[in-house]
């Protein structure tokens, strides 16, 4: 006899195939008849709102008066709401935005009286490694999960115990038959000797202990006010005589932590098409979603949230409400479907929409608090911006605007060396006055743009320094650029010869030809996987043509071209008739930069295809490294391809997804790839090995029947076709990503590479000849008048210890500073922070430690 722990829920995606304005009207309806139902039935004990509060916010906003009534359900946890603002996808999203969509979604639903303690992820398409870290974090001791378990080679039973590579450990629980098992349970003794008795004797076999949890709902399903009746008649009929009980996830996981010490232990991540399909190619659907992501991600991360802690503790105040405003509209775009492009056309518009107005919420807000900060300077100077707690010497480009024909940068006096990239005369316009007269015009005089490189001085971690920018009353002379087909700094050199790229470190002799191909193939898979053409031949192109070069003594870039000829569309694939696509790669070497930074560019006309670049290096390997949040995963290259489908519900495939960082290694030497926005790759060989670097998948249809690497029912809604015509991506696309050799892929040096790729210094230049830069420069603001150090640094943190993020506190006046180990050891708590308060990612007070473990987070709280 077991006790069965029934979990009434809807599955609420807040958009997929129909849009999140079809989802609102829908919850209108349904969400009010569940607070009516649990009101009218004191035996309807709890009900379950998918575990985000993303769509409960979307119910109040149309049903307001029915917030009270639900806050009291929730105070009594008949209703369930949180922990997640949105159910969150965790591969394909920042380890930040995870925190963050747990952080407001238990603020937001403690707000209504409670938060669930549940990690509740119902539909994700797998989990990285860290989530028990993430959770353990937000104080919640626990996950209930369906995708990506696999009972042969993680843990045996579905209840077990979960480990981090910070150590870090949580129940863990999967749901063998996923959120709908019991969907629509009758009381028909067919229905229930036929679909559930069965059924829960698989779940009895699976856990091995007598409570048995039994989710019973479905995406965007009503409440059926029968389900306890229909429940009393399960348990009078039950052959094993089990006890089929109204519950709720905390009670139920309640009865867990009792026999917690009986669990199998499992550590690594849960990524498996064992039981269900994972999607493991749907990093690469609808990769503009995924870049435009990445892009605004990136700038909170290294640019908004240092600029406004360095404003804060300086005494300047910021509008804190428009950072939440922001993160919670770009966590909206964070849901499983949502980043990962499985949607109607109409529904990706919204999600890329909601990205870019996200985008401009950043920019402005960063505009007004950086223009604060410069108020201190004179008119014409820079501020140069360091997001990193390390002190570092960069090369910087920016722009810069003068009145002057000649420029000249110091600092301290002292003339800092820079390169003058290009050079425009702007029109000066007409100031108009209003006089007695009417109005007055009068032309101004034309005026300099400079895009220049510089090379900084030594820039104060977490802060700024100012250069002056003053008239240089010498003639202008342009450097001469020379050209030529290669380019070289202190670390390589890249060359062009006979049509072929070749990196050479110049510190070690190691030599790479053939270090980028092309490769496109047949896409005839759908918005969920790529999956190959039968018969289909991958087109290769390894031969570039030079376009042009610069060298100047800070920047040498190389420009260059390839050229593909492809089929139009699938069905194109069964003539020989090709059309071009030219794909054009500029890649740029920095003054003393290990990295050797690339940008593409092409403008796709092709439909249903796959565009990959190969990395080729010089590592013998059969394993992949990959970044997750504050740490690094190492997966074995190759699949168990024979006979997949008698085992898998999609083909098992070796392509993987990354948070950011790529590389192979072997003993002595490493290729590290840092991608921006590209987040799915594979390992191609192993004698050498090549990284296959996705660059995007263009496609036609939500969903496909019968694919080669997952056959059956097409994902998503399978009963109709829907077209997505969009999803083929017919429109300029960019990359960016960088390249380095080094002589480890240990965690420090990845994430060493990782700082100098993507935390780049930012700049601003106090100036009113130009205000088109910043849509908001050209809004006067009343600024206070305060004097501000010309020079600034909040914090330093030693190696290997790396800042993750510096976001504002919202429980106090102050600034968090989230650090994780990037080393092998535990690392003592510096100094400098083991005077401030420890707290968890709620901003509550925890036991503090001395000692930060690998690959673990530390949070102080730094008060303003």
């Amino acid at each position: 006899m077991n006790q069965i722990h029934v979990i009434a829920h809807t599955h609420w995606d807040q958009e997929w195939y129909f849009t999140r304005q079809d989802s609102m009207v829908l919850a209108s309806y349904n969400f009010a008849e569940v607070i009516d139902t649990l009101e009218q039935d004191p035996a309807y004990s709890c009900y379950h709102l998918d575990g985000q509060m993303a769509v409960v916010e979307d119910f109040l906003a149309i049903n307001p008066d029915y917030r009270a009534r639900l806050e009291t359900l929730v105070r009594d946890k008949r209703i369930f709401v949180g922990p997640w603002y949105t159910q969150t996808d965790t591969y394909n999203v920042h380890g930040e935005s995870i925190i963050r969509n747990l952080k407001y979604g238990i603020f937001a639903a403690r707000t209504l009286g409670h938060a669930m303690q549940v990690g509740y992820l119902p539909d994700t398409f797998g989990h990285n490694a860290q989530m028990p870290t993430i959770l353990q974090g937000c104080n919640l001791d626990s996950i209930v999960f369906w995708r990506g378990i696999d009972h042969d080679r993680h843990a045996k039973s579905s209840q077990f115990l979960w480990r981090a590579p910070s150590g870090a450990t949580v129940i863990a629980c999967a749901m063998s038959f996923g959120y709908g098992a019991a969907k629509n349970i009758e009381s028909e003794a067919s229905h229930l000797e036929g679909k559930i008795f069965p059924m829960v004797n698989h779940l009895r076999s699976r856990a091995g202990i007598n409570d048995l949890l039994l989710p019973c709902g479905g995406d965007q399903v009503s409440i059926d006010p029968a389900l306890p009746k229909i429940l009393e008649l399960a348990s009078a009929r039950s052959p094993d005589e089990d006890r089929y009980v109204l519950s709720s996830l905390e009670r139920y996981v309640d009865t867990l932590r009792a026999q917690r010490e009986l669990f199998e232990l499992w550590e690594g991540e849960l990524k498996s098409p064992r039981y269900t399909r994972i999607h493991k190619t749907i990093g690469s659907v609808r990769y503009d979603i995924k870049k435009k992501n990445d892009e605004v991600e990136q700038f909170i991360l290294r640019q908004l949230e240092p600029t406004i802690a360095m404003a804060r503790h300086q005494g300047i105040p910021v509008n804190l409400s428009v950072v939440d405003t922001l993160w919670k509209k770009l966590l909206r775009s964070h849901a499983h479907d949502s980043i990962g492009g499985c949607n109607s056309d109409a529904t990706n518009r919204d999600i890329l929409h909601r990205l870019e107005q996200t985008e401009q919420l950043c920019h402005s807000l960063w505009n007004l608090v950086v223009k604060t900060l410069a108020a201190c300077i004179q008119d014409g100077d820079l501020l140069i911006f360091n997001p990193l707690a390390a002190q570092t010497q960069r090369v910087v480009k920016t722009t810069l605007y003068s009145r002057a024909d000649n420029i000249a940068l110091t600092y301290q006096g002292q003339p800092i060396p820079f390169d003058v990239l290009k050079r425009d005369v702007l029109p000066g316009g007409t100031a108009i006055s209003l006089t007695a007269e009417g109005e007055c015009e009068t032309p101004l005089p034309p005026y300099f743009r400079w895009q220049v490189a510089l090379q900084t001085p030594v820039l104060p971690s977490v802060g700024y320094i100012t250069v002056n920018v003053e008239d240089d009353p010498a003639p202008f002379r342009q450097h001469l650029q020379t050209k030529g087909s290669e380019i070289v700094n202190a670390h390589y050199r890249l060359s062009l010869d006979a049509g072929t790229l070749t990196l050479e470190d110049k510190r070690s002799g190691r030599r790479i030809p053939s270090l980028f191909t092309l490769e496109d193939c047949a896409d005839a898979g759908d918005s969920y996987d790529f999956s190959p053409l039968a018969g289909d031949v991958p087109t290769r192109c390894s031969h570039f043509t030079l376009v042009d070069s610069l060298k100047t003594p800070l920047v040498e870039k190389l420009i260059v071209e390839a050229t593909m000829l492809l089929p139009q569309d699938l069905a194109g694939r069964q003539n020989t008739d090709r059309t071009p696509l030219s794909i054009r790669l500029v890649c740029e070497l920095r003054h003393d930069d290990p990295n050797l930074y690339v940008e593409s560019t092409l403008e796709n006309s092709h439909c249903d295809h796959r565009l990959r670049l190969l990395i080729g290096s010089d590592i013998h390997t059969r394993h992949a490294i990959a970044s997750q949040p504050f740490a690094i995963i190492q997966r074995e290259t190759g699949c168990a391809g024979e006979n997949w489908q008698e085992r898998y519900r999609e083909m098992p495939v070796d392509i993987e997804t990354t948070e950011g960082i790529i590389a192979v290694a072997e003993a002595g030497k490493a290729l590290v790839v840092n991608s921006r926005g590209m987040k799915e790759f594979q390992i191609i060989g192993s004698e050498p090995a090549a990284i296959a670097l996705t660059l995007f998948k263009a496609t036609g249809v939500l969903g496909r029947n019968d694919l080669d690497w997952r056959p059956g029912r097409a994902s998503g809604i399978n009963n109709t076709v829907v077209e997505t015509p969009d999803a083929q991506l017919l429109k300029p696309l960019h990359f960016s990503f960088t390249v380095a050799l080094a002589d480890s892929a240990d965690h420090l040096t990845l994430r060493r590479l990782e700082n100098q790729a993507a935390g780049q210094p930012f700049t601003y230049q106090r100036q009113s000849l130009h205000t088109l830069d910043h849509r908001l420069e050209r809004f006067s603001l009343r600024l206070p008048d305060r004097q501000l150090p010309a020079q600034f640094s909040l914090l330093t943190l030693p190696e290997p210890l790396i800042l993750s993020a510096l976001p504002h506190a919202q429980q106090s006046r102050g600034t968090v500073v989230r650090v994780f180990n990037a080393g092998t050891q535990p690392v003592p708590v510096p100094a400098a922070l083991a005077e401030l308060h420890q707290i968890n990612y709620l901003e509550e007070p925890v036991q503090p430690v001395t000692a930060i473990p690998p690959s673990a987070t530390c949070d102080f709280l730094m008060e303003a």
